[in-house]
């Protein structure tokens, strides 16, 4: 499918404040039928910051959630996009339209001086044809359930990928994402 047909396929950045009742029912009806555990609402532990959100004649058919903040990777604080639950639907998958938003995550995080793209992924496929590479850092991030904190943990994570998009290097010390698991 080609993306840049606006009458077919729209792309969009939108921060989650802006976001309507409608589209977040949308959004969670999304974020249910893509995995089936996920509870029952537009997020997973807590809001993003924006919404990358693919249309398809009027339909939404994918989403990104993003989580702009610092972390500290070893002793070097970075400035990250983290990519949160990236959901494609079932009858418009292997059309491009993942790698597609990735790529438009990625023009607005270099336009934002952003040093890193971040995730968490169960299935590295798409994200290691569009860049990303696994990483086998510590974690260290505040763990919070159901809207209550229930501290600080720190362990490995396998599922942890990166891509770098500034000049500073990833360093294979703790990763203290200075806040939730995205």
């Amino acid at each position: 499918m080609d993306l840049t047909d606006s009458t077919v396929m729209k792309v969009e950045i939108k921060p989650e404040h802006e976001i309507n009742s409608s589209t977040q029912e949308e959004l969670r009806e999304l974020l249910e039928s893509c995995f089936p555990e996920y509870p029952s609402r537009a997020y997973f532990k807590q809001l993003p910051h924006l919404r990358c959100l693919a249309w398809e004649r009027g339909a939404l058919v994918a989403q990104v959630g993003i989580d702009h903040r610092m972390i500290r990777n070893g002793d070097v604080p970075l400035r990250i996009f983290g990519i949160i639950d990236l959901c494609v639907t079932s009858l418009t998958r292997s059309k491009g339209i993942a790698s597609g938003m990735l790529t438009q995550i990625e023009s607005v995080a270099r336009s934002s001086r952003v040093d890193a793209l971040l995730l968490f992924a169960d299935d590295p496929r798409v994200y290691l044809a569009n860049g990303y590479r696994k990483v086998s850092n510590h974690a260290k991030w505040l763990m919070i359930n159901d809207h209550e904190t229930l501290g600080v943990t720190e362990k490995p994570l396998g599922e942890m990928m990166v891509k770098m998009l500034s000049d500073k290097s990833w360093d294979e010390g703790v990763v203290d994402l200075l806040g939730y698991l995205f």
